[in-house]
């Protein structure tokens, strides 16, 4: 049994081991778009074909998220987290290693089945720890992790491609997820088990589903579209912004920039959504907000600099209400299959969203079509919300 102290202490130590995690899933999910010009020279490949380096990331996701899901509410999160991250250092080995689009897609996909499993059982964990009190906080400072992540790919990674060729980034990268494996392995402490946890391992894959209700399936719909969207903003920015006269590393850093909000406004949502709710408010009024200035991205070289930073204030507002709102609808013993299927709504948004918006950009020969799409996806968040706040009859939910 965990004393009091020991608890309060230990969960911000909990804190800083997943925020470690999840800058793992960062920086290996995020790993082609600094770089995706250069293996594109190298091994002549479409705009299309680049996308699906990031789609075939996803679609191991769409089978394994909700099993993992399931798996970490029976077993031993720990080892579960442990083989994720293993999983994520091989396929970076095999995609730095390779000379042919199935080759770096197969790295992808194994990279991404451990990259995927690991966001299912890091806000799991972060929500047992977290759940009696400060969750907002704690998921708002959790969600600044993948900004990070980000961050230091467009910028730093993508100055190291410029000067040492693309594979040192992936080989950096498979450095950094090996480091965070030992002090998982060292930090990591089970959380304080509870009664209603056991429940979970009596229900067969049938039961779990049917009982875990609609709206976690709304709230996966509203992530679905947003990662539809994000993932493919940063995607092929990059790639956009050099081709209007930007160097690797420039264009790295203007896209970066809609990171950076993130530090501020990602905890503060997370406070305000601890203190008045409003979850569905925030997520419509940004994921609008978003929608408007994706259209004006490719015409609007000269402000380029603040509108990244606007659409940074409005997505970094997004994640921290969608993760609270999961350990809202779904009881605690189903808590990671609530986070499963989350994390499969999620590979579903990426699986189609860059391989669409890489598509759009080919038959069109103009990016302006592609970033409608991406504010197209930005509005079903929208409509995703509303549809959700109709659907959900749970009391205090509709804020």
């Amino acid at each position: 049994m965990v004393s009091a102290p020991d608890k309060e202490r230990n969960r911000w130590v909990i804190l800083f081991v997943l925020y470690l995690c999840i800058i793992v899933f960062a920086l290996t999910f995020q790993a082609v778009p600094p770089i995706l010009t250069l293996i594109r020279t190298e091994l002549n490949l479409s705009h299309a074909q680049g996308g699906l380096l990031m789609s075939f990331f996803a679609l191991p996701g769409v089978i394994v998220s909700i099993p993992a899901g399931m798996l970490a509410d029976r077993y031993n999160p720990k080892a579960i987290g442990a083989a994720s991250i293993a999983l994520v250092i091989l396929g970076e080995v095999i995609f730095a290693t390779g000379n042919s689009l199935p080759v770096l897609a197969a790295g992808r996909a194994i990279s991404g089945a451990g990259a995927m499993t690991l966001s299912v059982v890091t806000p799991q964990l972060l929500v047992q720890w977290f759940r009696e009190r400060e969750l907002g906080v704690a998921m708002g400072i959790f969600n600044t992790g993948m900004p990070l992540g980000t961050i230091v790919s467009l910028n730093l990674l993508s100055l190291l491609a410029e000067t040492s060729g693309w594979r040192a980034t992936v080989w950096a990268s498979a450095g950094f997820s090996l480091v965070v494996l030992a002090i998982f392995a060292i930090l990591y402490a089970k959380a304080p088990q509870r009664k209603e946890h056991s429940t979970a391992e009596r229900e067969d894959f049938l039961q779990s589903i049917r009982h875990v209700g609609t709206p976690v399936w709304l709230i996966g719909f509203v992530w679905m579209f947003f990662n539809a969207s994000l993932v493919s903003f940063f995607t092929f920015s990059p790639d956009f912004l050099k081709s209007v006269g930007f160097s690797i590393a420039s264009a790295g850093f203007y896209t970066s920039l809609a990171m950076w909000p993130a530090f501020v406004t990602s905890p503060a949502i997370g406070y305000i959504i601890d203190k008045l709710d409003r979850k569905r408010t925030i997520i419509i009024v940004c994921g609008v907000s978003t929608a408007i200035m994706l259209v004006f991205v490719p015409v609007a070289l000269g402000q380029m600099f603040a509108l990244m930073l606007l659409i940074g204030i409005t997505t970094s507002s997004i994640p921290t209400p969608v993760f609270a709102k999961v350990s809202e609808v779904v009881e605690h013993k189903r808590l990671g299959l609530g986070y499963g299927i989350a994390a499969t709504c999620l590979n579903l948004g990426v699986l189609a969203g860059p391989a669409l918006t890489g598509f759009m950009r080919d038959v069109t020969g103009t990016y302006q079509a592609s970033y409608i799409l991406m504010a197209g996806f930005s509005l079903a968040i929208v409509v995703a919300t509303l549809f959700l706040k109709r659907r959900s009859g749970t009391a205090g939910t509709n804020k």
